[in-house]
């Protein structure tokens, strides 16, 4: 049954978002906009269902086509958000969320397709882009090893860092594995070694992580009754591996976060955010049965009603890990 709910997924994220160019979109009710970090989330999804590497691949060359070089904060290897006109012209909107974020989770979802595919030749072929992209993560680098949001935004997101950490790791094994190169494996699994370490120095406040540091090192406790991003903040560093499930902060946050959200898995509304994250974090703990409660009413409520907005594209993409997390518990 979740296999079924995986390829129905993915179909749906590539049949109805992918743009001729490549470009996965996000279909806004007032307009499409090519939004890489969602485009990023969803591809996570398609190639864990398999059987759409070329299709990743064709979003994989859409990014690298359109990196700034540089963007107009100065920063090489960015990519602006996009809005699709009527007539399917791509215009960029000269601006994105952030650029931390943007090139770590695309650097990880270039793992995953290598880890899919064990396709070298693209990898090699694109080395130096890759290491432009990567170059756009540590331009926004402090000194103690977290990153900013943005030249322009000078704040250091829990969630950010923790995609930084997992992006620099995987494109620490992506040196070792495909371009043999030791030496910078040891300095990226390095650089990725040291957010972990600030995330866990500077970040965690006892029962959960603060969510932001602010300039001048302004730090404030969760707010676990603040949906976004302070409680689901907290799910990130088990998301990303920064934290593994058995981990004493990970059974605290989990712990943390039923008490504060105890129905989070019977609150699913077709009007509303269902974010599928928290079912992927829930899967990871092994929480089996809130997590099975979850699936059928996003399929009672959403699927089956058409997947209407704001169901997405990064929605479904993250839905099917939580998906395939579960499918791997039941076999142990």
């Amino acid at each position: 049954m979740y296999n079924f709910l995986i390829q129905e997924e993915a179909k749906w994220i590539i049949e109805t978002h992918q743009l001729p160019s490549g470009a996965i979109v996000t279909s806004y009710p007032e307009r499409q906009r090519i939004v890489p970090y969602f485009a990023h989330l969803a591809l996570y999804g398609v190639i864990e269902a398999g059987g759409q590497e070329d299709r990743v691949r064709a979003y994989l060359n859409w990014y690298l086509a359109h990196l700034e070089r540089p963007d107009r904060f100065g920063i090489y290897g960015t990519v602006y958000d996009y809005t699709v006109a009527t007539n399917g012209e791509e215009i960029p909107e000269g601006s994105y969320d952030s650029s931390d974020s943007y090139a770590a989770t695309f650097l990880t979802l270039v793992w995953r397709y290598y880890l899919a595919t064990r396709e070298t030749s693209w990898l090699k072929k694109h080395k130096d882009e890759l290491e432009t992209v990567a170059g756009a993560i540590l331009a926004t680098r402090d000194k103690d090893g977290l990153t900013l949001a943005r030249p322009d935004w000078q704040v250091k997101y829990l969630m950010d860092n923790c995609e930084v950490y997992e992006g620099l790791q995987n494109y620490a094994f992506l040196q070792e594995e495909v371009w043999g190169d030791k030496h910078k494996a040891y300095f990226y699994q390095k650089l990725a070694r040291k957010v972990k370490e600030a995330i866990l120095r500077k970040m965690w406040v006892g029962e959960g992580f603060c969510p932001a540091i602010y300039r001048f090192g302004l730090r404030l406790r969760p707010n676990w009754k603040k949906w976004y991003p302070d409680a689901l903040a907290q799910l990130f560093p088990l998301i990303c591996g920064l934290l593994k499930p058995k981990d004493k902060e990970a059974r605290l946050i989990y712990t943390a976060f039923l008490r504060n959200y105890p129905d989070w898995h019977r609150s699913v509304s077709a009007l509303s955010f269902t974010t599928p994250l928290v079912a992927w974090a829930a899967a990871l703990m092994g929480d089996s049965e809130r997590v099975k409660t979850y699936f059928k009413e996003v399929e009672e409520k959403i699927l089956k009603a058409g997947r209407p907005w704001p169901w997405h594209a990064a929605e479904g993409g993250i839905f099917i890990l939580a998906l395939r997390t579960q499918a791997l518990n039941l076999l142990i």
